[in-house]
């Protein structure tokens, strides 16, 4: 029996180009949803179609489904600007896809939120509470589904290897609360397994990277891969809780994004272990390139 045809939105991002990797090598066919599809760089030929629409113009999606009947959704906001919103990617885009999903046939849904996603939204951060809005509609659609929430993805942690590059990296919060971010690849390879698992329909599964770190653990791995002595500076979480209401003042979306990481800083996160890739070897492979770079 073939495989389903998967719809992918947010298959231009960091976790959606890694997905459309991950399933093409699995067999799926892969129709790619993309605002400009020359963002799709070499997964474009992975794909057996590509839509091009906008996620946040629902009049721009009416052949979105074709005869995919899966969709899987990693769509979400990834920079600072101000426009648009957290609220109209992570929530309405993703309310878009769902409601033309479902009049076009989609039988499943895969949606990706965030590690402690309930919590965080009772908590106010407004990233998880349009995630997990999204959350309880697909929940509510009457369609199999399948929550995935990861933690902190591997390219979040390349700040830290930044701060290392220039000398000296601050740590924040508690010493002792631990981490494992998990690679982009792994992840994928995370969501095609639950795809075809009949045991994880209408099912939730948290999921991090194979290494539990502490803050300064990480902070060792990332001047050990540039070859610099570690140099720290100590600032304590409340700091920037208190300086999160302000950053918010001008930046909504940095403003959030403040109170999110020193949530974690000061309780950890840790979810389930899965995957291969270590993040030794990724601070190790930004090293390398940042020497070809020098090199030229």
């Amino acid at each position: 029996m073939p495989l389903p045809k998967v719809l992918v939105a947010g298959a231009t991002g960091y976790l959606g180009k890694h997905v459309v990797k991950a399933l093409h090598a699995a067999g799926y066919p892969v129709r790619a949803l993309a605002r400009d599809p020359s963002r799709l760089g070499d997964v474009r030929p992975l794909c057996a179609e590509v839509v091009t629409a906008e996620a946040t113009k629902p009049e721009t999606l009416g052949d979105l489904v074709g005869d995919a009947t899966v969709l899987v959704s990693s769509l979400g906001k990834h920079d600072f600007k101000r426009s648009p919103t957290t609220w109209e990617i992570d929530y309405q885009a993703n309310m878009n896809l769902l409601e033309r999903a479902k009049a076009g046939g989609v039988e499943r849904v895969v949606f990706v939120s965030v590690l402690r996603g309930p919590e965080l939204r009772r908590r106010g951060i407004r990233a998880a509470q349009a995630r997990e809005g999204v959350v309880d509609a697909i929940e509510a659609s009457g369609l199999d589904w399948t929550i995935i929430r990861p933690n902190g993805f591997f390219n979040d942690m390349a700040d830290i290897f930044e701060m290392a590059v220039g000398g000296t990296a601050w740590l924040v919060g508690d010493r002792a609360v631990k981490m494992n971010p998990i690679h982009g690849e792994d992840l994928a390879r995370f969501v095609v397994e639950k795809l075809g698992d009949p045991a994880a329909r209408r099912a939730s599964f948290d999921v991090g990277g194979p290494d539990v770190l502490t803050y300064p653990e990480i902070i060792e791995l990332a001047f050990a891969a540039v070859g610099k002595p570690s140099r720290t500076r100590s600032a304590p979480a409340w700091l920037f809780s208190a300086a999160s209401p302000l950053v918010g003042l001008v930046n909504p979306v940095a403003g959030d994004l403040l109170r999110a990481v020193t949530i974690l800083l000061e309780e950890g996160a840790v979810a389930p272990c899965y995957g291969t890739h270590h993040l030794a070897d990724f601070y190790a492979e930004l090293a390398a390139k940042a020497a070809e770079r020098r090199a030229r």
